[in-house]
C-alpha cells in the first residue's frame, strides 16, 4: 500500500509557524503512509530552508517545492498535479494538527473508500490554546450519501479545516483553483462537491486553526485591502457553478452550492455597500454587471427577496433599480441595516439555545 495522505502545505513568509506546523505531523505510526508537500510560494525569510532540513531528515515524507509567488490556489494547483495519496488535505502552514489523532485519522482513511472525509477542528489562540472546537455530528450512521445530506444545515456550513478528499475526485474533474489572489480556500469546498457521493465522518478533532495572527486574511483590514480578491474569487465560483450546472441538473447539491456561494456574494454586496464611496460604487456595479454576464440564474437570485432582505426590504434589488442614487442615502439604508443585524444577532447570542456562530 502506497501513501494515504497527502498534505499540501502553501507556504509564504511562515519561518516562524512551520516549524510548529511541520512538528505536529511526525507520528510515531503510519509515518511512512503520509506524504507532506511544503509548497514555498517564493518566500523572501528562511521558509525554504526550515522546510528542507525536515526533507533532509525525513525525505520519505517531506517534500519540498520551491516556486515562484502566486499565491494561495497556486501552492494548491501544485501541489494536487505532485501529490500521490489516497487522500488529499490542505495544511495552512501557519496551523498545525492533533498529532495523536493524526495517526487514528490515518488508520481511519486507511479502512474508508468515501469520497470526502469531515473530520472536526480546534480552533486555538497564538499560545495556541484551545478556543473552540467545531465538531461535525451528522448521525450516527458511518457514511452517508451526499445527495442525502447535501441540505443538512451543518454539512452546509463546513469549512475547508473539516475536508479531505479522495484525490481521484479532483484529479477526475481536473479540478484547479484561482491564482494570483487570496480568499480561494472558498474555492476548496465548492465545486468538488460535486464529484462527492459518499461522505464519511472522523469523530476526532484533526486540524488546529490558529486565530490572531497578524495579516490573516480574515483580519477586517486585510478584508477590506482585498475586497478585489473576493470579487474575483466569487465570480470565478459563479463560473464554475454555470460550467457543471448541466451536470448538476436537479441533483440536491446544487442546494448546497447555492448555501455555499449565496452568503458569499450576499457578504461582498453588504460589505461594499456598507462601506460605500464612489470607488466602492464603481466597482460594485462593475461586479454586479459581471455576474449577471457569467450567471445570470445566481444574479437572480441574489437579488431576490428569499437571499437579500430584511424587514421585507429588497434592499440589493432596490440599489440595482438606484444606482444613481446619492453615496449619502445608501450609506443611511446601510447603517440601518447593519444596526438591525446587529440586534437580531445580540439576540441571538443571549439565546443557549442558539446554534454556534460557526453554523449559522
Amino acid at each position: 500500500m502506497g501513501k494515504i495522505l497527502t498534505l499540501i502545505i502553501p507556504s509564504y513568509n511562515m519561518e516562524d509557524y512551520l516549524p510548529y506546523c511541520l512538528d505536529s505531523l511526525l507520528v510515531k505510526t503510519h509515518l511512512d503512509k503520509l506524504e507532506v508537500l511544503v509548497v514555498n510560494d517564493g518566500s523572501r525569510d528562511r521558509t525554504s530552508e526550515i522546510a528542507h532540513g525536515y526533507e533532509k531528515a525525513c525525505p520519505d515524507v517531506f517534500r519540498v517545492i520551491d516556486k515562484e509567488n502566486g499565491n494561495y490556489g497556486s501552492c494548491i494547483n501544485r501541489g494536487l498535479k505532485e501529490a500521490s495519496g489516497k487522500y488529499v488535505k490542505i495544511l495552512d502552514a501557519d496551523d498545525s494538527f492533533d498529532t495523536d489523532n493524526l495517526e487514528k485519522f490515518i488508520s481511519y482513511l486507511m479502512e474508508t473508500d468515501a469520497d470526502l472525509v469531515l473530520s472536526d477542528f480546534a480552533v486555538v489562540d497564538r499560545e495556541r490554546a484551545v478556543r473552540k472546537i467545531i465538531r461535525y455530528d451528522l448521525g450516527d450512521s458511518p457514511f452517508y450519501e451526499m445527495d442525502r445530506i447535501s441540505s443538512n444545515p451543518v454539512f452546509q456550513n463546513m469549512q475547508m479545516h473539516a475536508v479531505t478528499y479522495r484525490l481521484s475526485v479532483l484529479t477526475s474533474m481536473e479540478y484547479r483553483q484561482s491564482e494570483g489572489i487570496s480568499f480561494t480556500d472558498q474555492q476548496w469546498i465548492f465545486l468538488p462537491m460535486t464529484g462527492v457521493r459518499m461522505v464519511a465522518h472522523f469523530n476526532g478533532v484533526v486540524y488546529r486553526y490558529l486565530v490572531g495572527r497578524p495579516g490573516q486574511t480574515v483580519d477586517p483590514a486585510m478584508k477590506f485591502k482585498g475586497i478585489g480578491q473576493a470579487l474575483r474569487c466569487s465570480l470565478d465560483m459563479a463560473e464554475g457553478y454555470e460550467r457543471y450546472r448541466s451536470d448538476i441538473g436537479d441533483r440536491p447539491v446544487k442546494e448546497y452550492l447555492y448555501a455555499r456561494i449565496v452568503p458569499f456574494l450576499k457578504n461582498i454586496y453588504v460589505f461594499s455597500l456598507t462601506n460605500y464611496s464612489p470607488a466602492a460604487r464603481e466597482m460594485l456595479m462593475k461586479f454586479d454587471s459581471e455576474l449577471k454576464r457569467t450567471s445570470p440564474e445566481l444574479y437572480r437570485y441574489i437579488g431576490s427577496r428569499e437571499a437579500s432582505s430584511f424587514a421585507g426590504f429588497r434592499y440589493l434589488e432596490f440599489w440595482r433599480e438606484h444606482q444613481d442614487m446619492g453615496i449619502g442615502l445608501v450609506r443611511l439604508f446601510s447603517r440601518l441595516y447593519m444596526t438591525v443585524i446587529r440586534i437580531r444577532n445580540f439576540r441571538v447570542s443571549q439565546d443557549p439555545m442558539a446554534v454556534p456562530a460557526s453554523f449559522r
